[in-house]
Formats: structure tokens, C-alpha cells, sequence
């Protein structure tokens, strides 16, 4: 696990920083930042520096505990996380977690628990970790990760010391983005990732430009022309999850663009294609497919096992019923 500490997040840091300094740190802190903003990064620097041996408040990276981590060999830190991407983290995980909090520090030390996907947990995981967050054992810390609080069980929550640290402006993200990749960076690929810079320089990397333009350019064909269902039932179905959010920003903008509204377009380098749409289609059933799309979105989320071609062409043809 890397631990690297981006420009966003200095002021946390230092906040971090103090509570060490004065041994004030919660035994629980629960960190919720959207996905690719570095959070993890950010809670691997705070766990090296809680189990570092001459650190207090920053790591000194040469001592026998600082070359563990980062070798991730750390006998003391234990990282609880979904067993893949989508799934609920496991109570049997937490389970282990609460027994790994009661042993004994092999380095004699500290302990830490990285919980990712802390608002992914099922009822049965989130009772369990809430009994030891109630009760916790003494030189043992949790440190929680979400993309949102209001998932998590509140009880668990209420146990924790919240941070949720702010995103930086598109200015700031545009030109970080830009300096990592030494290219030009369109401003619609960060609303896309919701202003969180690892997302948007990843999105780039993997190529996910030209399959978001595919995929918005083949569904604008099919709800002008009306043929092409297949071609774009197949985009969505490739690109998952992701495709579904693509489709889901470019409806709250069609619905913006049909209100009279410009502010916050995320495909704000598409507004032809959007303002099209917005002239082709009924705001009414650009309304009634966008609370289609989001229960469509949690229930493929949910039930894995769902034949989503199915499911995502039932939802295109919507857009061609009369």
C-alpha cells in the first residue's frame, strides 16, 4: 500500500498531525472522500505513521516498522476490504478484523485496521465492528473509508471521529491532472469523475475517453434515429456500472438544458449533443427514464447475478415507446 500524501489533502493532514502530536488521535476515524480522490493513500500515511517506531507525527520511513509497511509486510496492520470490486465487504472479514484488534502487537506497538469500503458493509459485518468500536481494546486503531456516510450504519458512525475532506476546484484538479499526464484535459472528464483527480488521470490512462464517446455518440444515434439497439445495449453492457453513471449524468444535463439551466453541465463538451437530445426528447420521459436508470443502476448492483443486456435493452426501447 502506498503511502503518499497529495496536495488536496495538506489541511487534514495537518489537522492528523496535531491530534497525534498531543496523543488526542480516536481510536475510530472514518474518512469519506468519492472514489479516486486518494484516500487510500492518504490513510496508509496515517497508519505508517501511527505504527512507525520514532515518528509522531509523520513517518520517518527508515525504522524496521516504516520498511514493513512498506514492503506490506506489516504484522500489525491488517487491510479489510471486499474480496472484489462491487461486493459487500464480508462479516467473516470483520470477524477477523475484531480478533486481529485483541492480539498482541508482534512489534510491541501499535496496532491498525484499514476498513476500505467501510459503507459497503452488510448489517451482520457493521454489528460486528460496532461492538468493538463500543469497547475498544487499548493501542489499536480503525481507520474507516467511504464514499458516503449515509449508507453506514449510523450506530457505527456516531462511533467514529468523521472527516470528509474537500475536493479541490476544477482549476486546481485540471491543471494536477494535466501536469501528471503532460496533456490536455477536458474539462467534462472531470465532472465525469466527480472532481476527484486519480479518477479523472485514470480515466485518461485506461482509455475510458473514447469508450465514454462511443457510448454517448451510438445512444444519441438510437434516440434520433430509433435503430442501433443493439450496438448500444452491447457499450453499456462493457463498460458496466460506469456506462450507466455516463448515461445518468447526460439525462440530469438534458433535464438542465430543457429548465433553462446551464450551471454545472457535466457534458460541458458535448452541449451539442446535449442540447439535441434535450430539443428530441419529452421532458417528461427524460424524467421518468432517469428514475428508471437509477433503480435500474441499484438493482444490477445489488443482485449480481441479473442478465443486464436484458435489463438495459427493456430500457432503451422505453426511449422509442410511444
Amino acid at each position: 500500500m502506498q503511502a503518499k500524501l497529495y496536495p488536496w489533502h495538506h489541511e487534514i493532514w495537518q489537522n492528523w498531525q496535531q491530534l497525534l502530536g498531543q496523543d488526542r488521535l480516536h481510536h475510530a476515524v472514518l474518512l469519506s472522500a468519492p472514489k479516486g480522490s486518494g484516500k487510500i493513500e492518504l490513510a496508509a500515511i496515517l497508519a505508517k505513521t501511527i505504527l512507525c517506531k520514532n515518528g509522531v507525527t509523520e513517518p520517518c520511513g527508515m525504522c524496521h516498522s516504516c520498511q514493513l509497511f512498506d514492503a506490506d509486510t506489516h504484522p500489525d496492520f491488517h487491510w479489510l476490504k471486499p474480496e472484489s470490486e462491487g461486493k459487500q465487504l464480508g462479516v467473516d472479514a470483520v470477524r477477523a478484523g475484531n480478533q486481529y484488534a485483541w492480539e498482541t502487537s508482534q512489534l510491541g506497538g501499535q496496532r491498525v485496521i484499514l476498513i476500505q469500503n467501510a459503507d459497503r458493509m452488510g448489517e451482520a459485518a457493521a454489528n460486528a465492528l460496532l461492538k468493538t468500536l463500543e469497547e475498544p481494546p487499548s493501542h489499536c486503531h480503525f481507520i474507516l473509508l467511504s464514499q458516503s456516510m449515509d449508507t453506514m450504519l449510523p450506530t457505527v458512525v456516531s462511533r467514529c471521529n468523521k472527516w470528509k475532506p474537500k475536493l479541490p476546484e476544477e482549476s486546481v484538479v485540471k491543471r494536477w491532472v494535466e501536469g501528471e499526464l503532460f496533456e490536455s484535459v477536458p474539462l467534462q472528464v472531470l465532472r465525469i469523475n466527480r472532481g476527484a483527480p486519480l479518477a479523472a488521470k485514470a480515466f485518461i490512462e485506461d482509455g475510458s475517453v473514447g469508450k465514454h464517446k462511443a457510448l454517448v455518440d451510438a445512444f444519441a444515434d438510437f434516440v434520433s434515429k430509433k435503430q442501433g439497439l443493439f450496438s448500444v445495449t452491447d457499450l453499456i453492457v462493457k463498460a458496466q456500472q460506469e456506462g450507466l453513471q455516463w448515461l445518468s449524468f447526460l439525462m440530469l444535463d438534458i433535464i438542465k438544458v430543457q429548465q433553462g439551466s446551464d450551471e454545472a453541465i457535466v457534458h460541458c463538451d458535448d452541449m451539442k449533443t446535449v442540447q439535441n437530445l434535450a430539443l428530441a426528447l419529452p421532458q417528461a420521459k427524460v424524467m421518468s427514464q432517469l428514475m428508471a436508470l437509477n433503480r435500474l443502476k441499484a438493482e444490477l448492483s445489488k443482485h449480481t447475478g441479473l442478465n443486464s443486456e436484458l435489463l438495459i435493452s427493456r430500457w432503451l426501447t422505453e426511449f422509442t415507446a410511444s
